[in-house]
């Protein structure tokens, strides 16, 4: 079978990779424990159709370094409240003396808030936190480039904080900086919002209150100690779009509502993403996504899942259409059983005219006479490791703005448990 979801296999590889290098843990060694968020844009507007979490989200928690993570966006738009074209995202955790060091970026370009009221060419905003014997230390910082709120301009720095009303239209705060240190508990937080909205007034579809976040950060170290439990991962998204160039991976589209599990799992608690919708020029519009990952390790037992669910799939000029794609992947071990699993709901998928029953077996294959192969429902389980596609197309020629060899992937997850009886891919 050709190899099952590229950008996931190297993932898991690099996950394994890291974890193998960290080294051995002593009793005396401090472990910490690092988290990160970021995200393009994010609309809280309760009770509406148009609130949306972060855009281009990137998040990355762990304890091994060195570590990263990035994704991105081409454009957002959501009518009368804001434009704004490619963003990207990440996180680097690095070492820091006998600590560590977590910083979360995002970068956004060509930015149209409420109308016009509010333009920026482009926001570069960083938060950070580190941890080691020494002490604590964290901040965040934006730079804009050619800022302007209601005609007036604004210079490159802004102090932290800085406070602007837009008379009977919003409330602003730029450069939105908040450090937390809790030093018994040798606990820093660092967040940061490069652009905070609050409307004063109802705008387009959004009511009074309804808030607008540009380049949302956040840092986090917290210390924690030395464990026998397997190490976890898992990662789920809506979209990809990537080209193998050799043993290499070119990524031609960063994953839509990426979301990834910690090693040390979530402790139960589900880790999501949800973004109003995707859409990528000549190849896909899509309707929400909405992503999550879960899992628990202690010593004798893990158990990960993931899923992906996605809305209003249309892919290639409405050569696939879907009402909904939903994917979801599981791996559980303990002294008893090991189980992996991965399943695929469709709901009215049909291509090329073509309706594809909702109980269609795994790893069905269509080829599409001038496009190239389609599989449906494409798994991969096997102990400790589960992975699915619910769609996945690989372009036989240049196409849809697209080369050949152009591998779209549609509602993705994957779940696995390294070390013990696993396998990772």
């Amino acid at each position: 079978m050709r190899r099952l979801v590229s950008v996931l296999s190297a993932t898991a590889l690099v996950a394994t990779a890291t974890l193998a290098a960290a080294g051995p843990v002593t009793a005396d060694t401090q472990v910490w424990t690092y988290s990160g968020t970021s995200g393009g844009t994010q609309i809280n507007a309760l009770g509406t159709t148009i609130s949306s979490g972060l855009t281009a989200a990137s998040n990355l928690s762990d304890t091994v370094v060195p570590n990263s993570h990035q994704s991105g966006v081409a454009g957002v738009h959501v009518a009368g409240l804001l434009d704004v074209g490619a963003v990207t995202t990440g996180q680097q955790a690095v070492a820091d003396g006998d600590g560590v060091k977590i910083t979360s970026g995002a970068k956004i370009a060509g930015i149209n808030l409420l109308n016009g009221a509010i333009k920026v060419d482009a926001i570069d905003s960083t938060s950070f936190a580190s941890a080691n014997s020494t002490g604590l230390d964290g901040g965040t910082s934006t730079t804009f480039v050619k800022l302007t709120i209601g005609g007036k301009a604004y210079p490159v720095n802004i102090p932290a904080n800085t406070h602007i009303t837009i008379p009977g239209l919003a409330d602003i705060v730029l450069n939105e900086s908040h450090v937390d240190k809790s030093i018994p508990g040798k606990t820093i937080r660092t967040i940061g919002n490069a652009v905070h909205i609050t409307l004063l007034k109802a705008q387009g579809n959004a009511p009074a209150g309804a808030e607008i976040k540009l380049n949302p950060t956040q840092a986090l170290v917290v210390p924690t100690g030395k464990s026998d439990a397997l190490p976890v991962g898992g990662f789920a998204y809506g979209t990809y779009i990537g080209v193998g160039v050799g043993d290499q991976v070119r990524v031609l589209a960063q994953p839509t509502g990426m979301v990834s599990l910690p090693s040390s799992g979530t402790k139960g608690t589900p880790y999501t993403n949800t973004i109003a919708g995707v859409n990528i020029p000549k190849v896909a519009v899509i309707g929400a996504v909405s992503t999550t990952v879960n899992g628990k390790t202690i010593p004798g037992f893990a158990d990960v899942s993931t899923g992906s669910e996605i809305a209003k799939v249309n892919l290639l000029g409405g050569l696939i259409k879907a009402d909904a794609i939903d994917v979801t992947t599981h791996v559980r071990q303990d002294a008893g059983e090991n189980i992996a699993e991965a399943n695929t709901n469709f709901v009215h998928l049909v291509i090329a005219g073509k309706k594809i029953p909702i109980d269609v077996k795994p790893n069905t294959q269509i080829y599409l006479f001038g496009v190239g192969q389609v599989y449906i429902n494409q798994q991969l389980t096997q102990p400790g490791y589960a992975a699915v596609v619910g769609l996945r197309i690989i372009l036989s020629t240049a196409k849809f703005g697209l080369p050949a060899g152009a591998d779209i992937q549609v509602s993705v997850a994957s779940s696995y448990i390294i070390g013990g009886s696993s396998t990772t891919p």
